[in-house]
């Protein structure tokens, strides 16, 4: 289903933002899609590569661009900054670093859509959403990061491939930050209408807590960086976006007066639609996942003050 009015810009043509640009085009979401890098060679030759494949598809076109032409665009999606490397503890070490090329990115964003909707990827997520809300101008409700919707989806495919069913009948986030501090509300998850619990023995739920918890690792160390699982995360953020589908997804966001928690980004399920959030989908979690929330929280607070 396209959108023949759009226009979608990917900020960071690496491996996260051409691979996004690449599945924008080839799910007919927008009428263009723009791809901004400062490396002016990889930008033109990944435009040139995914041109190729025009002819199967509905997108109108691919192009490379400048700042000025992203900032006009509906969705801006920020996919730059040094990626996570093989050794290094978590994501939260590459803080200072980029949020430097956060902070030059939207100075250079102007004039900025005051009606666009801001998808940040870069890591760590919800640091980087958090500062993002600060130097866009914007509602925060038009900025905010992919959050944990990556996390859920590997714990979604998990399930499945356990109970040998479909992902998407299997319901419930991973929440928190996007990191080391991320857990499963086990208490939201169900397949099929049914509880985990009575499907899953609690030894095999501790041991997919672990692997989604390690998946990024393990991926990092075979082949250097994720990408393939992102890009599709950012489509169906972007396509939530533009055709207005409210779908509750677990995004990450500044979050105010929530079970005790404020004034950080963390990944909630949220409401997006063409404006944004509409809404932060209110989960009863149970009390040990409120403790679980509250610690990833002060996890994440400690590199924003």
């Amino acid at each position: 289903m396209e959108n023949t009015m759009s226009k979608i810009a990917v900020i960071g043509a690496g491996s996260v933002g051409a691979t996004t640009a690449y599945t924008l085009v080839m799910k007919n979401l927008a009428a263009e899609v723009i791809l901004v890098d400062i490396n002016e060679a990889k930008e033109e030759g990944e435009v040139m590569d995914i041109n190729d494949a025009l002819s199967f598809v509905e997108t109108g076109k691919i192009k490379g661009g400048s700042y000025e032409d992203a900032a006009m665009a509906d969705v801006i999606i920020i996919t730059a900054g040094l990626p996570q490397k093989t050794g290094e503890q978590n994501r939260l070490e590459l803080v200072n670093k980029n949020k430097e090329i956060i902070r030059s990115i939207f100075g250079q964003l102007k004039p900025l859509n005051p009606s666009a909707v801001i998808v940040i990827v870069s890591n760590p997520v919800d640091i980087m959403a958090y500062y993002a809300q600060e130097l866009s101008g914007l509602p925060r409700t038009q900025v905010f990061g992919t959050g944990t919707s990556l996390d859920t989806a590997r714990l979604r495919t998990e399930i499945g491939l356990a109970l040998d069913v479909n992902p998407q009948s299997v319901s419930g986030f991973v929440l928190g930050e996007h990191g080391e501090s991320e857990f499963v509300a086990w208490s939201t998850v169900n397949v099929g209408g049914v509880p985990i619990r009575e499907k899953l023995s609690q030894d095999r739920i501790d041991e997919i807590a672990q692997k989604v918890k390690d998946d990024a690792k393990n991926i990092i160390d075979r082949k250097g960086a994720t990408f393939y699982g992102i890009a599709a995360v950012v489509s169906d953020v972007v396509e939530s976006i533009l055709l207005d589908q409210d779908k509750v997804l677990p995004i990450s966001t500044r979050l105010e007066n929530h079970s005790g928690i404020s004034g950080v980004c963390l990944g909630m399920p949220a409401v997006i639609g063409r404006q944004g959030i509409k809404e932060i989908w209110n989960l009863e979690l149970v009390g040990s996942e409120k403790e679980k929330l509250r610690q990833s929280a002060e996890a994440i607070r400690q590199y924003i003050l």
